[in-house]
C-alpha cells in the first residue's frame, strides 16, 4: 500500500486538478450539476492528499525525486516533477487538514450561492497550486506554481467580481504580490546565469533543490559581495511579500474582502507560508552570509512587533485577525534567521491550526459553542495553552541570549494577549445559543481543535521547553484586559491606550508622509522642471519623430513606389502576343547562359 501511493505520488498533486476540470466542464456542458457530487469529489481530493501525505511521512526516510525534461536547449535543461522530502511533506500535510476543514465549512456557508460551484472548482485549483509549489524538484517550476497561487487567489478574493470593493481589494492584493513575483523571477535568473556561465555542472544552472549546497557555494564564488546580497535580497523580498511582512503587509488587509472560508485558507497554511517555504529552501543561500540572517531576523521581529500594535489599535475582527498572522509569521522569520528552522515549522504548524479554527469560529458568534472554540484559540494564540503554549517557548528558549530580542518578543507576547481577548470580550460578547446546529459548520472546528490539542501533546515530547516570560507576560495582557472590560473601559475607549494610537500616528504616519513628500519632491524639481532632463526629453522624441519621418515612413514609400514601378512594368510586358512572349524567352535564355559561360571561365582561371 506504501508504495503503491508514494509510486504514483502525480495522482495526489493531479487529483485537485482533475476535480476542478471536472466541477467546471460538468458544469458547462450540464453533465455533473448534482451538488452533492461537486461536495463529495471535492472533499475526496483533499482527503486523499491527508492520506499520502501521512502514509509517505511515515515511510519516507531519504527525499524522493521523479523528475524528466520539460525545456531543453543545448545542454540547458529545465525539469518538471516531484521532490517529496520530510519538510514538503509535512506542510503539504497541513495544507490538505486544514483545506478539508475548509471545504467541509464551505459547503452549508456557500450553500445559498448561486454560483457555489465556481468556489469549490477555485478551492480544488488553490489546492493544486500550492502542492506544485511545496513539491517543486527546482525553483524554475517553483517559480510557475507561485504565481499560479497568486492568481488563484486574487479568483478567490474577488469571487464576489460585481461588488466594487471586493473587485478593487483583489487587483490591490494581485498588484502587490507582484512585486515579489517580479523580484523571485530576476533572483531565479541570475542565479541561473551564473550557473550557466561558470559552472562545469550543466546541471547546477536547472537551481534544482537537490543540489542547492553546491549552488549556494559556487554562486558565492563567482560573484562578488555586492552582487551576491542583491540575489539573496530579491528572494527575502520575495518570500517578505508572500508572507506580508513589513512593509507589504497591507495585502492581508485587503484579502479581508474575501468569503470566510477563502480567509481561513489563505491566512493558515497555504499562501502566506509560501514566503517561509521559500526562506527555508534559501537557506543554504542565506547561511552563507550572516548578514542577511540579520536582515530575516529584523525583518520578521519588527514585523512582528508593528503588527501586534496595529492589532491592538482595529476593531474589525478580520482585520485584527491579518494584523495577527502577519505577526507570527514575523516571528517565523525570526527563527529562520535564528537558524531554528524547526521552531519556524512547529509554530507554522500551530498557527494555521489555530488561525483558521479562529477564523471559521467567527461565523458562530452567536452561539455558545462557537464562542468557547473562540476563546480557546484565543488562549492557544497566545501561548497559554495548547499548541501555541509550546511553539512560543521554543521559539523563546532560542533568544535568551539576546535581550533585545527577548523584551521584543515579550511585548509581542503581551500584545498578541491584549489584542485577541479584546476581541473575544468586545466583539463576540453577545452570544446566544443557536437552536438548529449544522453538523458541517461544527465539525471542521471540533477537528481543528483536536488537531490543536493533539499536535501539542505530540510536539512537547519531541522539543524541549520550558515556562518563561512570554507565557506570564500574555496571562498578565488577559488579566488587564478583563480588568479594563470590567470597568468598562474597553466599550468607552474602543482602541489601545493612546500612547499606542499616538506611537502610531506621529511616527509612523509621518515617516510615509516625508518620504512621500521627498519623491514629490524630486518628481517636481528634477524629473519635471529640470531642464537637462526636459532637453534630453525633447530630443529622444526629435530622434524618434525623425526616425518615423524618415525612416519607418520612408521606407514605408519607398517599398510602395518600386512595387508600383514593378507591377507597371510587368503589366506593360503582359502583351498577350506569343511573338514577344518568345522574345523574353530567347532573351533569358541568352542571359542565363551567359552567365554560366562567364561563371566557368571565371572558376577554370581561378584554379589554373
Amino acid at each position: 500500500m506504501e508504495n503503491l501511493i508514494i509510486d504514483n505520488a502525480y495522482l495526489i498533486i493531479l487529483l485537485p486538478f482533475w476535480i476542478c476540470l471536472i466541477i467546471t466542464c460538468g458544469r458547462f456542458f450540464s453533465v455533473y450539476v448534482n451538488k452533492l457530487i461537486i461536495y463529495s469529489l471535492t472533499a475526496l481530493s483533499s482527503f486523499l492528499g491527508i492520506l499520502f501525505c501521512g502514509i509517505a511521512l511515515k515511510n519516507i526516510n531519504e527525499p524522493l525525486i521523479q523528475t524528466f525534461d520539460f525545456i531543453k536547449i543545448k545542454n540547458f535543461t529545465i525539469t518538471c516533477g516531484l521532490h517529496i522530502d520530510k519538510l514538503s511533506l509535512i506542510i503539504a500535510l497541513v495544507l490538505f487538514l486544514v483545506s478539508f476543514c475548509v471545504q467541509i465549512f464551505s459547503i452549508p456557508y456557500m450553500k445559498k450561492e448561486a454560483k457555489n460551484y465556481r468556489f469549490f472548482a477555485l478551492l480544488n485549483i488553490f489546492n493544486f497550486a500550492m502542492s506544485g509549489l511545496l513539491f517543486s524538484p527546482n525553483l524554475f517550476q517553483m517559480y510557475i506554481f507561485w504565481e499560479l497561487v497568486g492568481v488563484i487567489s486574487y479568483l478567490l478574493i474577488g469571487f464576489e467580481y460585481k461588488k466594487t470593493e471586493k473587485s478593487d481589494a483583489s487587483k490591490r492584493v494581485f498588484l502587490t504580490n507582484r512585486i515579489g513575483d517580479t523580484l523571485l523571477l530576476g533572483g531565479i535568473i541570475l542565479s541561473s546565469y551564473f550557473m550557466y556561465s561558470y559552472s562545469e555542472n550543466s546541471t547546477f544552472s536547472t537551481l534544482s533543490f537537490e543540489d542547492f549546497n553546491g549552488i549556494s557555494t559556487l554562486l558565492y564564488a563567482y560573484t562578488s559581495t555586492w552582487q551576491y546580497y542583491i540575489i539573496c535580497a530579491m528572494f527575502i523580498i520575495a518570500a517578505a511579500v508572500k508572507s506580508a511582512q513589513f512593509p507589504f503587509y497591507t495585502w492581508l488587509q485587503d484579502a479581508m474582502e474575501a468569503k470566510l472560508p477563502v480567509s481561513a485558507l489563505l491566512h493558515s497554511a497555504t499562501m502566506v507560508i509560501a514566503g517561509i517555504y521559500l526562506l527555508i529552501r534559501m537557506m543554504p543561500f542565506l547561511s552563507l552570509e550572516t548578514n542577511l540572517l540579520k536582515i530575516v531576523l529584523t525583518l520578521g521581529i519588527f514585523t512582528a512587533l508593528l503588527c501586534s500594535i496595529l492589532a491592538s489599535l482595529e476593531t474589525h475582527p478580520k482585520k485584527v485577525l491579518a494584523y495577527s498572522t502577519s505577526s507570527n509569521l514575523g516571528l517565523m522569520f525570526l527563527s529562520v534567521g535564528l537558524l531554528n528552522i524547526k521552531a519556524a515549522v512547529v509554530l507554522l504548524i500551530a498557527h494555521a491550526f489555530i488561525k483558521s479554527m479562529l477564523f471559521l469560529s467567527l461565523d458562530l458568534k452567536e452561539s455558545y459553542i462557537g464562542y468557547i472554540t473562540f476563546l480557546i484559540g484565543a488562549l492557544s494564540l497566545s501561548g497559554i495553552i495548547f499548541s501555541g503554549f509550546v511553539a512560543k517557548e521554543f521559539i523563546y528558549s532560542t533568544i535568551t541570549n539576546s535581550p533585545i530580542l527577548a523584551i521584543v518578543f515579550c511585548l509581542v507576547s503581551f500584545l498578541t494577549a491584549f489584542y485577541i481577548i479584546r476581541l473575544s470580550l468586545v466583539m463576540i460578547k453577545d452570544s446566544g445559543l443557536k437552536k438548529e446546529i449544522n453538523i458541517f459548520e461544527y465539525t471542521p472546528i471540533a477537528i481543528l481543535l483536536i488537531l490543536n490539542i493533539g499536535f501539542y501533546f505530540f510536539i512537547r515530547t519531541q522539543i524541549e521547553y520550558k515556562l518563561a516570560e512570554p507565557f506570564y507576560l500574555a496571562v498578565l495582557g488577559w488579566i488587564l484586559v478583563y480588568f479594563l472590560y470590567q470597568k468598562n473601559l474597553l466599550l468607552k475607549f474602543k482602541s489601545t491606550p493612546k500612547l499606542l494610537e499616538k506611537l502610531y500616528n506621529n511616527i509612523f504616519t509621518k515617516i510615509y508622509e516625508s518620504f512621500a513628500n521627498f519623491l514629490n519632491l524630486i518628481e517636481i524639481n528634477i524629473f519635471t522642471n529640470y531642464r537637462p532632463i526636459i532637453a534630453c526629453a525633447k530630443l529622444k522624441v526629435a530622434c524618434i519623430n525623425w526616425i518615423e519621418t524618415n525612416l519607418m515612413s520612408g521606407s514605408v514609400k519607398l517599398i510602395t513606389e518600386v512595387s508600383k514601378n514593378i507591377s507597371e512594368f510587368d503589366q506593360k510586358c503582359q502583351t498577350r502576343n506569343i511573338q514577344t512572349y518568345n522574345s523574353y524567352a530567347f532573351i533569358l535564355t541568352t542571359i542565363i547562359i551567359s552567365c554560366v559561360i562567364i561563371a566557368y571561365t571565371i572558376m577554370l582561371n581561378q584554379f589554373s
